[in-house]
């Protein structure tokens, strides 16, 4: 069957490779950041392959663009608003709390300086409010680097869920799409890097369109490359969460943001109808496997990176040298992180979600009679 057809609605096999794609440019981002080694320069070789690596920190925008493109179709097969928000919060909180409660308390051990210098009540404040994904919607320090992403996702979310509430509240299609178009539009220009969850709705609704026009959607390694590139040329890593794209419209960085958005779907596209070959090892078995476990990859990824650093590349680093070092910490860093986020998501996104799914849902009373065991 078509990747866009009944069964690719509830499952893409290439789109869950892509996910496993998206973990790992971010891994590698962070293996290059860990200042181990200085990144090598000079040459516009070494320019260039600065700049590609620089661009894998992107990865979490690609995450963006299949959360676009599954949340429709979870938000249309779920029968009411509240049984899409209950599925939502379990998927992200199954996860993100144990993970968001091992960084915490490595950070205290390490005494990082996040918790320096503040009372047993503020840091207690401080992780409520992480623990509820505030920031950076409150100007609050992350405690887990990544988890600016998630508040992203939860945004997102609320925002679709509301449309789709007003949408099957009667209001006519065309308000309820305004409601949601506002909102979102208000938050995207607030926090550009979400610019992407449009990627994804965009070729979640017109995935029949992209079908028909396969053969404009060739080469997604080269729409990739575009879209790396000319995001990277806005400088949004840089700037944090202090630019809007009222800045980018100011100073000129509109041009490269737009020609990484068009990439984006040009490339996206690509890889959801399966409409080239390039696209083809996302559905191997290793892309399969780091798709599926992608979400506790990334929770967890960092702070096993921060535990092999502080541990393990100082002696190695003082007896045989940064070379040495850092190849120990990149391959050790991955092998446990990829161990740890498998355990994560048996335990927490399959076990553990499946039981606060359980919680969450009220379920009638029935007579003996009328009790079946349904797997």
């Amino acid at each position: 069957m078509s990747a866009t057809g009944i069964a690719g609605r509830d499952f893409n096999i290439a789109v869950n490779g892509h996910r496993g794609v998206c973990a790992m440019a971010v891994f590698l981002f962070h293996m290059g950041a860990s200042g181990i080694l200085g990144w090598p320069s000079g040459s516009a070789a070494a320019d260039a392959a600065y700049l590609l690596w620089s661009s894998c920190a992107f990865g979490v925008e690609m995450f963006f663009m299949i959360s676009g493109f599954v949340i429709l179709g979870s938000l249309l097969r779920h029968a009411t608003i509240g049984a899409f928000l209950r599925d939502r919060f379990a998927r992200i909180f199954s996860a993100w709390v144990p993970a968001l409660i091992a960084v915490t308390l490595v950070c205290l051990v390490f005494r990082l300086k996040i918790f320096a210098d503040i009372s047993a009540l503020q840091a207690l404040g401080l992780f409520i409010a992480n623990l509820l994904l505030l920031p950076p919607v409150l100007p609050l320090p992350l405690i887990h680097l990544g988890s600016w992403s998630l508040t992203y996702e939860w945004v997102f979310y609320l925002t679709a869920a509301l449309g789709m509430l007003l949408l099957r509240r009667g209001l006519p299609r065309r308000w309820a799409v305004a409601a949601w178009v506002l909102l979102a539009s208000t938050f995207i220009t607030l926090f550009p890097r979400s610019l992407f969850f449009i990627t994804g709705i965009l070729v979640f609704t017109q995935r029949a369109w992209f079908e028909q026009h396969r053969r404009w959607l060739r080469f997604p390694l080269l729409s990739l490359l575009l879209f790396l590139s000319c995001w990277r040329l806005t400088d949004v890593y840089e700037a944090g969460f202090s630019q809007t794209l009222l800045d980018f419209l100011r100073d000129g960085r509109w041009v490269p943001a737009l020609l990484a958005f068009a990439a984006s779907i040009h490339m996206f596209a690509s890889i959801c109808v399966r409409a080239d070959w390039q696209s083809a090892f996302l559905e191997s078995r290793a892309c399969q496997f780091l798709g599926t476990i992608s979400y506790s990859f990334y929770l967890w990824h960092v702070l096993v990176m921060g535990v092999v650093k502080r541990i393990v590349v100082p002696p190695v680093q003082a007896e045989l040298g940064a070379g040495v070092a850092f190849a120990v910490f990149s391959l050790l860093s991955l092998v446990v992180a990829l161990l740890v986020s498998w355990m994560s998501w048996q335990l927490f996104e399959v076990k553990l979600a499946t039981r606060m799914k359980q919680a969450m849902t009220r379920r009638p009373v029935l007579r003996d009679a009328e009790v079946v065991h349904v797997r």
